[in-house]
């Protein structure tokens, strides 16, 4: 890793979801000189930098990006969801600076033979979670990372040639593997419905970024599809795809198989999982032991506690109308929190699928919200409108009977009262248990 030491490195936005701070960390411990910069303050961002005092030499900018940064920098590395046309950024581009990704820098180590993927608009945690165990339970070295909150550049110091890597792939994320001209061995594109909207200027590139993943494979590649998905399955969208193309559906298994992970759409999970796991000869007996047992990730339709015959329920990543639809139905008859920030959705259905299913309705503030209430023909459901956790269980604790489920599934993002969903999953879950002694 000595190509690193000396360099100067500009981490381009440290988050709070590991991915800078894995990258600050690689580069720190291989000998670059490293700044970060962030639009965010200090005060925010104290969980990623606490995380990285054992290296004093970092440098922090924080509160806003400076092109004097830029001018430092021999390499930067930009938070994939930076959206293109960001000013520092063309700034760096014109000025002949090196832009990359920290998954830019782990596919210069790492071959595309050793790389499950995962990517989707929702599943894709859950579904690379199951492979992960799956692969686990045998005699073979693997690791999880990607998108799901474990640093990709933390993983590298870990890696032998044997080594297979289950990667959380987002569609910022997928840009580094078309800049390289690779697609991982195993492939598994979990489902698509619109999303991030407002970052993708229409659906088309959206499906152009998902379709990355299995781009570049060959005919000893795999590519798995959901059966009965509306987008994946259409002969335009299959086109040019090399890859064997592998089918899976809840109808799979047998009519006696009981998961521990409840939900539908997680049978659809478990399934891509199954299908992954055959590929590999694993005995099948092992493969459907690991999926009935496996009781799921935290923030995805996650039990956080049972009080007094009352179920709560956290699927704070839920951040999309789709996502949430299916946690209702999941749980039909609950009181349901959601609202926040939208990114360009469409929320009639959710509306309708909410009106059917769903006791009462306590939003979280957000231009989500507001559209949201619009669309609410039945004006008795809403409860009320907070900013608060505490405040609204709280309120919603004055309610709950016996045999009810409180339903946290937002159907929209979370960046104007939290850092991101996983920071608005810890404070859900530390008023709950404030609330709900």
């Amino acid at each position: 890793m000595n190509l690193f030491k000396g360099k100067k490195i500009l981490i381009f936005g440290l988050g709070l979801n590991q991915g800078g701070v894995g990258s600050a960390r690689f580069f720190a411990q291989n000998g670059a000189k490293v700044r970060v910069t962030d639009l965010r303050y200090a005060e925010v961002l104290k969980p990623s930098v606490d995380e990285l005092k054992q290296f004093p030499d970092i440098e922090y900018c924080l509160g806003g990006h400076k092109n004097e940064d830029i001018d430092w920098a021999d390499i930067i590395i930009k938070n994939p969801a930076v959206k293109p046309g960001n000013p520092y950024i063309e700034y760096a581009l014109k000025n002949s600076k090196p832009v990359e990704m920290d998954m830019d820098i782990f596919l210069e180590f790492i071959r595309p033979s050793q790389i499950i993927g995962v990517t989707g608009t929702k599943g894709k945690s859950t579904t690379a979670s199951l492979i992960y165990e799956i692969l686990k339970n045998t005699e073979k070295k693997v690791i999880l990372a990607g998108n799901i909150g474990i640093s990709v550049l933390d993983t590298i110091l870990h890696i032998h040639p044997e080594t297979l890597i289950v990667l959380e792939i987002s569609s910022f994320q997928l840009g580094s593997f078309e800049k390289h001209k690779v697609s991982p061995k195993w492939a598994v594109i979990t489902n698509i419905t619109p999303d991030h909207l407002n970052y993708y200027s229409k659906i088309e590139k959206y499906l152009e970024a998902k379709k990355i993943i299995g781009k570049y494979q060959t005919s000893e590649d795999f590519l798995f599809l959901r059966r009965d998905d509306p987008i994946t399955t259409k002969s335009d969208f299959l086109k040019g795809f090399k890859g064997q193309v592998v089918y899976f559906s809840k109808d799979d298994f047998p009519k006696d198989f009981k998961p521990q992970l409840k939900g539908e759409h997680n049978l659809e999970n478990i399934a891509a999982a199954y299908q992954v796991g055959k590929t590999f000869n694993i005995e099948e007996a092992l493969i459907f032991k690991t999926l009935a047992d496996f009781k799921g990730i935290p923030f995805r339709m996650e039990v956080v506690k049972e009080w007094d015959g009352i179920k709560i329920i956290n699927d704070t990543a839920a951040t999309s109308p789709e996502s949430a639809i299916k946690a209702i139905q999941t749980y039909p008859g609950c009181i349901l929190i959601c609202g926040g920030m939208n990114k360009g959705m469409d929320y009639k259905e959710f509306v309708k699928v909410m009106e059917q299913n769903v006791k009462k309705v306590f939003f979280v503030e957000g231009a989500s919200t507001d559209e949201i209430k619009k669309l609410i023909t039945k004006k008795d459901l809403i409860a009320g409108i907070y900013n608060d956790f505490e405040k609204l269980l709280s309120d919603l604790k004055k309610i709950v009977k016996a045999g009810n489920t409180i339903l946290l599934s937002p159907a929209a993002t979370s960046f104007n009262l939290f850092n991101n969903e996983f920071d608005r999953g810890k404070k859900f879950n530390e008023a709950v248990e404030k609330v709900f002694k």
